[in-house]
């Protein structure tokens, strides 16, 4: 049985962030981002009579990747309060670390450690969620639509997700506006292959439905088109901001495949940053795929418009120098095979299309290593 569930309320738009404003801007709200996006928020004319107000708790040191003891100290330090909203500003990290807090600080659940949730979605599902408003800077991860937050260990080198439904955020609130111009070319293409590779794994994926292969393949389109475009106009801005939201939208129902799954070490022990970690592997991950000779790829072929996918993918690649940014992160393909084991996530791995196990991935990272520089483009 087929079904699609998605509970967020969108709005997308520039100047949607009117309504928060009008919503919140009298109540007593948690505010999650970064030193920057704090700034941000500030010197919005638009937001000024939310952030002025004097009721908000801010929690504003979310950097990249945030740490499950990290988390749990914020948890401890405010669960005396009772918000009315928590809204996460920013990027990936600062959204997931809002959707961490919304759950935690339920007064629902009281005295029930992060840790605790992270082990027990049943225990998650049962929690009244603290609304949770996000508020997307960056067009990339998608989270603003999705019933999952990743939460890393930097003790340990591990990645963890809170799931459940109550991780959902009641509200996205996608104001192409926000996004920041300022953002490096590494971090705006690293944003934006991310959120390529979460619509390119929504449709090689054995939980694909003919719903969420419409709104990857839309996704994937936008990403395709504008993915390259660093100064971007309006309405390159706007495509790729609409094409994060489809592409979180196509993942949180079908969940992402195997270029995740081993992107997650890469981010750990390396510290590549996320969507090049994710894209590192992708040419050889669709090649692997296409080998099953699925239906799927004939309809991707027609809609993007191409004969050749791996050459399309290719193409990507090579003009957006993922191959040589990785390798800027990690010393050796020895080193890389070192963390074959933790590259083969059962939840992620196994939603990939084709059969995958230990000797496939070794040979992906291989593939993607000495990717030629000499393919077409």
């Amino acid at each position: 049985m087929q079904y699609y569930h998605n509970p967020v309320d969108i709005k997308f738009g520039r100047g949607c962030r009117f309504e928060l404003v009008n919503n919140l801007s009298n109540s007593h709200n948690l505010i999650v981002t970064s030193q920057r996006g704090r700034i941000q928020m500030n010197e919005d004319i638009i937001m000024m009579p939310l952030t002025s107000n004097i009721k908000n708790v801010w929690v504003d040191s979310i950097t990249s990747n945030p740490d499950i003891h990290f988390l749990q100290k914020i948890i401890d330090s405010l669960s005396s309060n009772k918000f009315d909203a928590v809204i996460g500003f920013g990027g990936g990290s600062a959204l997931d670390a809002a959707k961490v807090l919304s759950v935690a600080l339920s007064q629902s659940n009281i005295g029930i450690k992060l840790s605790e949730l992270i082990s027990n979605s049943d225990k998650v599902n049962r929690i009244n969620a603290i609304p949770m408003y996000a508020v997307p800077t960056t067009s990339g991860t998608g989270s603003e639509v999705t019933p999952f937050a990743t939460v890393w260990d930097s003790k340990s080198f591990k990645k963890y997700s809170l799931t459940g439904d109550s991780v959902y955020p009641y509200q996205a609130i996608v104001d192409p506006d926000l996004v920041l111009q300022d953002q490096t070319n590494e971090v705006a293409i690293s944003t934006s292959l991310d959120a390529l590779n979460q619509a390119a794994e929504s449709i090689w994926n054995n939980n694909m439905t003919p719903f969420s292969e419409m709104i990857a393949t839309k996704a994937l389109n936008k990403s395709i088109l504008n993915i390259g475009a660093i100064d971007s106009n309006d309405i390159q801005i706007d495509a790729l901001s609409e094409a994060a939201l489809l592409a979180g939208l196509a993942i949180s129902q079908t969940r992402t495949a195997l270029c995740h799954s081993i992107s997650y070490p890469l981010t750990a022990h390396f510290g590549v940053p996320h969507g090049y970690a994710c894209a590192f592997t992708m040419p050889a991950v669709l090649k692997l795929n296409m080998a099953t000779n699925d239906e799927r790829f004939q309809r991707l072929k027609q809609a993007l418009g191409v004969d050749n996918l791996e050459i399309l993918f290719n193409n990507i690649y090579i003009s957006l120098k993922v191959n040589q940014t990785v390798k800027k992160y990690i010393p050796s393909l020895e080193e890389l095979y070192m963390y074959i084991e933790e590259m083969y996530t059962p939840e992620r791995a196994n939603n990939n299309l084709a059969n995958v196990d230990f000797k496939i991935i070794k040979k992906i990272l291989t593939d993607s290593w000495n990717f030629e520089k000499d393919k077409e483009i």
